[in-house]
Parts: C-alpha cells; sequence; structure tokens
C-alpha cells in the first residue's frame, strides 16, 4: 500500500496525472472483467462458442492495435493517442450494451481490443518519452502496482452488478465502465499533463526550428530491421503466454485435475494479486542496465518453470498436500512474474532507438499481445492436454525463453553513433 500511496500521491503533478488516468481506466477494466462474461450471455443471450469466435478475432485485433499504436504515437505524440484512444475506449465499451447478435459482438469486441492495445502501446511510448533512465521501469513498476490494485477493485464493485443479477444492473456497469474510461482519457489534457507527458523529441525537434540550427542528420531505425530486438520482442512474447497460464490454465488444471477444493482457485489469484503489488518495484530497481535486465527476466521465467513443476506434483498428491503445493507455487510463480515483467520492460526500453521509441514500443506490446492470445493454445497443448509431461514441457519453454534473454542481454546496450535529438538541441543551444 506504501507504494501505491508514494505513487498516487507523486512530488510530479504530471506523473500523478497518469497515474490517475491509468488507476481509473483498470478500475473500469476489472469492472468489465466481472460482469462481461454474464453480461454477454445471460442479457444479451450469447452462447458461449460465440462468445469465444468473438474474442478470438478480438485476440488477433489486439496484436493489430499493438502496433498501429506505436506508429500512431509516433506521428501523433503518445500522449494525443494515448487521450484519444481512451476515449473511443470508453464510447465503445458503452456501446456494448447495444450488441444485439453475435455479428455486432464480434465486430465491438474486435474494435475494443483493437482500440485497447492502442491504448497500451500509447502508454508504454509515452513513459518512454517522458521519462528517462531508472524512472522509466520504477514508473512503469508503480503503475503495474496501481493498475493491479484497482482492477481488484473494481472487480469488487463489479460484485455488485453480480448479486443485483437483474439486465439493469449489468447494463447500468457496463455503462459505468465506459464512462470511467472516458473520463481516465480526459485526464490527460490537464496542463499538467501537457507540460511534461509530451513527445521529447518533437519538443525539441521544434526548439531546434526556433534556433535555426539543423538537427542531426540520422534517421530513426525501424524496429523491424532491427534483429537483436525482434528476438527479445518474441521471447517477451512467449513469456506473455504466463498470463494465459494463470487466467485459465491453472484454475482448470486445480478443478480437473488436482484433488485441492474448487476455492484454491480464488487463494491463488488473490496471492497473485498481493505478491505483485508488494514485490513488483523491488525487483524493477536496476532493471534499466540492459544487462541486469537479462538476469531479472532470467530469474522470473526460473521461478514460473519451477511453479509449473509444482503444479505437476500437485495433479499427483491427496487433498491436503496438492492444496499446500498449488498455494507455494502460486507464491513462486507470481514472484517470478514480478521479475519477469521487470527484465522485459528494462530491455524493451533500453534496446530501442531513442528517436523512435514509439514504433519500437509498438512492437513489443505487439509480441505481448502475440503472447496472450495464443497463450491460451500453448496452456491447452502441453499442461492440460498431458498432464505431468505437458508441464515440464512448459517449464523448459519458460526456462529456454529466458535464457535467450539473459543472452541478448549480454552484450549490454546498444551503441548510438548519436546523440538523441533532445540532446543535440540542448547543445546547440548551449
Amino acid at each position: 500500500m506504501t507504494e501505491i500511496r508514494g505513487t498516487i500521491n507523486a512530488k510530479d503533478k504530471a506523473t500523478r496525472v497518469l497515474t490517475w488516468a491509468t488507476a481509473t481506466t483498470s478500475l473500469g477494466t476489472g469492472l468489465f472483467y466481472a460482469v462481461s462474461a454474464i453480461f454477454f450471455s445471460e442479457v444479451i443471450g450469447l452462447s458461449a462458442v460465440e462468445i469465444g469466435i468473438g474474442l478470438a478475432f478480438a485476440g488477433i485485433a489486439g496484436v493489430l492495435g499493438a502496433l498501429a499504436g506505436g506508429y500512431a504515437a509516433a506521428h501523433a505524440g503518445s500522449r494525443r493517442t494515448l487521450t484519444v484512444a481512451q476515449v473511443f475506449l470508453g464510447v465503445l465499451v458503452a456501446c456494448s450494451t447495444l450488441v444485439t447478435s453475435f455479428v455486432t459482438f464480434a465486430a465491438l469486441a474486435t474494435a475494443i481490443s483493437f482500440v485497447r492495445y492502442i491504448c497500451t502501446t500509447a502508454r508504454a511510448a509515452l513513459i518512454a518519452d517522458a521519462y528517462t533512465g531508472p524512472d522509466r521501469v520504477s514508473i512503469r513498476a508503480r503503475l503495474r502496482v496501481v493498475t493491479n490494485a484497482t482492477t481488484g477493485i473494481g472487480a469488487l464493485l463489479g460484485g455488485v452488478a453480480l448479486a443485483v443479477g437483474t439486465p439493469v444492473s449489468f447494463t447500468a456497469a457496463v455503462v459505468s465502465v465506459g464512462a470511467i474510461t472516458i473520463v481516465s482519457g480526459l485526464s490527460l489534457t490537464s496542463a499538467q499533463a501537457r507540460a511534461k507527458l509530451t513527445d521529447p523529441i518533437r519538443v525539441a525537434a521544434a526548439d531546434i526550428e526556433h534556433t535555426h540550427t539543423t538537427p542531426p542528420p540520422r534517421k530513426p531505425r525501424s524496429p523491424f530491421t532491427d534483429p537483436r530486438y525482434l528476438a527479445v520482442a518474441f521471447l517477451v512474447g512467449v513469456n506473455a503466454t504466463y498470463f494465459a497460464l494463470l487466467e485459465m490454465g491453472v484454475p482448470l488444471w486445480i478443478t480437473g485435475h488436482t484433488t485441492a477444493p474448487g476455492v484454491t482457485v480464488s487463494l491463488v489469484l488473490v496471492i497473485n494479486t498481493i505478491v505483485v503489488i508488494l514485490t513488483q518495484v523491488a525487483a524493477s530497481r536496476g532493471t534499466h542496465d540492459v544487462r541486469l535486465a537479462g538476469w531479472a527476466a532470467l530469474r522470473g521465467t526460473t521461478l514460473i518453470a519451477i511453479s509449473c513443476v509444482a503444479f505437476a506434483v500437485a495433479g499427483l498428491a491427496g487433498t491436503v498436500i496438492a492444496t499446500s503445493v498449488l498455494l507455494m507455487a502460486a507464491l513462486v510463480m507470481s514472484t517470478g512474474e514480478s521479475y519477469g515483467e521487470a527484465g522485459a520492460w528494462g530491455l524493451t526500453f533500453e534496446l530501442a532507438d531513442p528517436h523512435n521509441q514509439a514504433r519500437y514500443q509498438g512492437v513489443a506490446e505487439m509480441a505481448y499481445a502475440a503472447g496472450n492470445t495464443l497463450g491460451p493454445l500453448l496452456i491447452s497443448a502441453t499442461a492440460l492436454a498431458h498432464g505431468t509431461w505437458g508441464w515440464l514441457l512448459l517449464a523448459a519453454i519458460f526456462v529456454l525463453s529466458g535464457i535467450g534473454l539473459r543472452a541478448l542481454a549480454s552484450r549490454g546496450p546498444c551503441r548510438q553513433t548519436e546523440p538523441p535529438l533532445e540532446l543535440s538541441a540542448a547543445t546547440n543551444k548551449s
């Protein structure tokens, strides 16, 4: 809770604005997660198969949206892109109440996912643009703590609608999510946000124009011509399948393949939320150093792999032992998540071309989106399909991805043949 209060009450007003915008967005996300499935099935009348197909289209759209967000942020500015996308996302979510058929559901779910990932990329680009060095991973870590906490609060609020259980209550909850999301976007238009949360390269370019100097001739590098970064993004995407493990794999394994009581699923999710809140900021310290980020990524994937082995063991044990092993595995897995995310942030921030952070973050977030989309298929084809051997294979995949990230980080940061544009501008002014 100290980290949450410290972030919300940050001395930097712009950071407070970004924090509040993230908190309100996450509050709406948690509320939406709690009621959306029941809203679409019971109020709208869609079948589970129809919902699944619609979400599959949405997953593909998310991958494209993440990449589009990077290009939009590069052209229009990361803060402006995030603001417009947040408001549009709120409108789309509120329009969920107008869904009347599978076709309109699939179209709307696809649009929501596309715009949601534009927001995700724009937020990452905004952090990369507005902060430097250790501040980047620090603010990302603090925002993630706030995200986890407020998402949980939103889910609890969604429980109110579930308790009432009427179509009106579900509709009111969905409209509330849309309104909250719109407010979170509009908060980024404040004077404090405009003062700092802007593209430093654009500001520097304007300064150069006013001082009649010539900007450096170097053109920004495309992330698609950067094999090292593409390899990092790919492995970060592999690690992102972890979230499917947490949200789908572990719950289905506990209820269908172990003797542990069903309430263990809830306990695992609660443990995950608490551990991430308590460890994320500490795990991110120092990961602005590329080599340390590589070690953090390896540490995280190793801990997740250990938890995979523990989940396999739980499937072979009696009720008491299985429950105990599952809870300990949740603790280890959640700690691994904090280290893995911190390592990924450090690598994707620091190995990006400083002249082209927005597009680079678009590629990184695209990999995240792809991992989230393909994660359920990977978990189903390994752990859920083959039991113990599937869990061991999954553990090996995580370890190998961590080893790969560590190897890619071992060369340290990229050499910049020329200083970033904003630094050159400052030199010319002096």
